[in-house]
């Protein structure tokens, strides 16, 4: 039984695309995977060993390198596979002194990702971004392998010379499942609107609260929820404060982060998913993972239309697309949804055909796997 050993330093145990996707597909496939990533305590789940990192600030970070080096050393593992650009300092040294394939999963366009970071003083962005951008290929280099979460994000690694494979961070099998259940009752939905994930500036946090108080003030009983949590946590006071001052504060409820495996409950109860995210360069590479979890829950979607939104929200077909940043779109579309429930059942059932036939995991599970084997044939 061949042994990989996934990484990370900033990303939980637990992480959708980590544990639920990638090391169950892993473990499925005939694996033994220890993953090494933050999390309470060391623990066996769903037959992954689960191997403890201490939850720290973001600039303490590299005192775990050491530990987590040693750590997936001692895992004796057959390949290696790992999440967060900081290990790129790391994985070179694992390379070599393990002497097993090493693959990189980049989840983000991270120079983008950096220019919209507000833990970084806006005079910084620039220059660490483009920092970033020569330094990452530049390392990648120095792995064996490279898995992208979308075409955009691969494109700026076209001249490094690896392997390399897409995986779409599509929902998977089990959770289209629970979604096609949740919704096969048929039963009238409440007019609730869902924004699901973490939620920034650049995400929407203004034009969240903007567009639904119009929704509000058309349609008292709507309700607005936001699961997730708000980066940086501050937002979120200032999100409370805007509510407040546009009198619907009563109608939003914020969950904070929410375990991914209880995301189900809050799906099944909204009758319209939301994407409110603006226009950015990151947000025009990254694909909205919600996207496809509304869908597999039946709902229809309201986004900004954005070049990573537009080949997946069919425009009167799956849902609404509208000019990012104007709030009025938004809310026009989100109440011509609410206001007419069996169309906006018909909408929905179409994104979720298309999510249980094409837009699932079971492919690029499938993709994984093939990824691992090619790697280890080749060590």
């Amino acid at each position: 039984m061949p042994h990989a050993c996934i990484l990370s330093s900033v990303h939980i145990a637990l992480d959708n695309r980590v544990f639920y996707r990638e090391a169950r597909s892993l473990r499925q496939a005939g694996y033994q995977v220890t993953l090494i990533a933050v999390h309470p305590r060391d623990e066996t789940k769903e037959g992954i060993d689960i191997v403890a990192l201490p939850h720290v600030r973001r600039w303490l970070r590299p005192l775990l390198w050491l530990r987590l080096l040693r750590r997936a050393l001692a895992v004796h593992a057959d390949i290696y596979h790992f999440h967060d650009p900081e290990l790129l300092l790391v994985t070179p040294w694992l390379r070599l002194l393990s002497g097993r394939p090493v693959i990189y999963d980049i989840h983000e366009s991270y120079p983008e990702f950096v220019e919209v970071k507000e833990y970084l003083p806006r005079f910084l962005r620039g220059a660490v971004a483009w920092l970033l951008g020569w330094l990452e290929p530049a390392l990648a280099r120095l792995q064996s392998g490279l898995i992208f979460s979308d075409a955009q994000i691969a494109g700026a690694f076209t001249g490094v010379r690896r392997p390399k494979e897409i995986l779409y961070n599509l929902p998977e099998r089990s959770f289209v499942e629970a979604g096609a259940a949740a919704s096969a009752a048929g039963a009238p939905r409440e007019p609730v609107v869902l924004y699901l994930g973490g939620m920034e500036r650049n995400r929407g946090s203004r034009l969240l609260v903007e567009a639904f108080s119009l929704v509000y003030q058309a349609m008292p009983q709507a309700r607005l929820l936001a699961v997730g949590h708000f980066e940086p946590a501050s937002l979120e006071a200032e999100v409370r404060a805007d509510a407040e001052r546009l009198g619907i504060a009563g109608a939003l409820q914020i969950t904070g982060r929410v375990p991914f495996a209880e995301i189900g409950q809050f799906l099944a109860r909204a009758a319209v998913g939301w994407v409110p995210w603006q226009a950015a360069a990151k947000n025009d590479k990254n694909v909205p993972t919600k996207l496809f979890e509304y869908m597999a829950y039946g709902l229809p979607v309201v986004s900004s239309d954005l070049a990573s939104t537009r080949p997946f929200v069919r425009d009167g077909e799956t849902g609404c697309l509208v000019t990012p940043a104007d709030a009025h779109a938004h809310a026009e579309a989100i109440l011509r949804l609410l206001r007419d429930p069996e169309g906006a059942r018909a909408m929905g059932g179409r994104g979720q055909a298309r999510v249980q036939a094409e837009w699932n995991w079971d492919e690029m599970g499938r993709r994984l796997v093939r990824f691992y084997e090619r790697l280890l044939a080749g060590r």
